[in-house]
């Protein structure tokens, strides 16, 4: 999810990484906001695999400016499958062998991603429209609190919460958006979708009055309230009033929801952005249950990218690989590097399941935060970085220089270890390395 919003397991967050220097296997993170970029084509063999620009406003021009191949735009609640349909439709991204250029060929191309995040599930109801169930029904039995105290505080915020949405309409929406796509000729995914351990009810904006913080934090920005306009006003109270309650949304409901999710993926051939957090178990067993249903439309009709590598352990990775071989994972700067074991998780990914990502809301930064995570995975893996390592410049390249090496993949026993190192001996360049695996990635459904 973008990092415009709260982590679920806390109620604030940071636009910075925490750091992982602190043990001797952990490899630096790059400073994103300092970084030196490339020159502009070694960005543009680049993509984006997990961003969400619609959460802003950008004009026209500020897609124009960004230097990498494409961005693939999540959606995540019912207010943004609209949003990144027509982002998509002024972008269009058509094939993955020409660079995702923009409209009138100018700036950057986007890729459509439908979807609902495992944060906002509680707001939906797998019962028939016809037998809607009412607010009360709907949050106590999801909920399904235990103490005195919850339930007091849950029938206090039941008034400001909104009606239970039925799920089945959404889901056919997001097939016909994604078909259209798919007839319109423009790559398109499933995402933003999965499973969140730690996922609880945001606490409403409309009752906030009922937060014990409220009266604090209503004193402290007081203080600068003559100097702003109305307009900052109301602005930094929609940004700064984010808290949680104590309900989580149950794994059960979250996953009644994903299946029918991946089940649509699998019908229509499109890849999947997975999101997983504090669930490497329940993902893990997901995605297996999805391959054993589905067979060889799930193996070899789509693939799937765990964004920001979940925060996995390296052990929990390792055993996701054995089990599905169309799994990928990207890493984030502001994501991943929260993980105390991120670079040691990005060591164990194998080198043909590697994509980066920004998971950032702003595209102004995309170029920047993609390089950094870029870099990163070049540090962590020991390999070469175009631009870093070529002193005498950087030689611009096409996908057809590749030639049949982008069929090749590593290749490992019934235990999962790898039978030969192919690239033994042989420089590894993490940019052309990452462009050949999203082409990977990319072939299966509709690209």
């Amino acid at each position: 999810m973008c990092t415009q919003h709260d982590d679920p397991s806390s109620s604030t967050s940071s636009s910075q990484p925490r750091s992982t220097n602190d043990k001797k296997d952990q490899v630096e993170i790059p400073d994103w906001e300092n970084i030196q970029l490339p020159p502009d084509h070694v960005l543009s063999h680049l993509t984006d695999a997990h961003c969400h620009p619609t959460d802003l406003t950008h004009k026209p021009e500020v897609y124009d400016q960004v230097k990498l191949g494409g961005l693939a735009s999540m959606a995540t609640i019912v207010g943004d499958q609209d949003k990144v349909r027509a982002l998509s439709e002024e972008r269009g991204w058509y094939d993955t062998k020409q660079k995702g250029k923009g409209k009138e060929g100018k700036g950057v191309g986007v890729i459509a991603c439908f979807g609902y995040h495992p944060w906002f599930t509680h707001l939906y109801t797998l019962s028939d429209p016809s037998s809607h169930p009412s607010k009360e029904d709907h949050y106590f039995s999801l909920f399904s609190p235990k103490s005195q105290n919850h339930k007091d505080l849950l029938s206090q915020l039941i008034p400001f919460l909104p009606d239970p949405i039925p799920f089945e309409p959404l889901l056919q929406k997001s097939r016909e958006d994604i078909q259209r796509s798919i007839e319109q000729g423009r790559m398109t995914m499933l995402g933003e979708v999965g499973l969140d351990g730690s996922a609880r009810m945001r606490w409403p904006k409309a009752a906030r009055h009922l937060h014990p913080d409220y009266k604090h934090d209503e004193d402290h920005q007081q203080k600068d309230d003559d100097e702003k306009s109305d307009d900052q006003e109301g602005k930094q109270e929609e940004e700064e009033w984010k808290r949680l309650t104590p309900f989580k949304v149950p794994m059960s409901h979250q996953r009644a929801l994903l299946d029918r999710q991946l089940d649509l993926a699998v019908e229509l051939g499109v890849n999947v952005s997975f999101h997983s957090v504090a669930c490497a178990g329940p993902s893990l067993e997901t995605l297996i249950s999805m391959r054993d249903r589905h067979g060889i439309k799930f193996t070899n009709g789509i693939n799937v990218d765990v964004h920001s590598a979940g925060g996995w352990s390296p052990d929990s990775w390792k055993q996701a690989e054995r089990n599905l071989l169309n799994l990928y994972a990207s890493p984030s700067i502001f994501i991943t590097g929260r993980s105390p074991h991120a670079s040691s998780l990005i060591s164990t990914i194998s080198k043909d399941r590697l994509l980066v990502e920004s998971d950032s809301h702003d595209v102004r930064l995309s170029d920047r935060l993609v390089w950094a995570a870029t870099e990163w995975i070049a540090r962590c893996k020991g390999w070469k970085l175009e631009g870093r390592d070529t002193p005498d410049g950087v030689a611009e390249w096409s996908i057809e220089d590749y030639g049949d090496e982008e069929d090749e993949e590593e290749e490992f026993d019934e235990k999962g270890r790898l039978k030969k190192n192919k690239d033994e001996g042989r420089d590894i360049w993490t940019v052309m390395t990452l462009e050949r695996n999203w082409l990977r990635f990319m072939r299966c459904g509709n690209a």
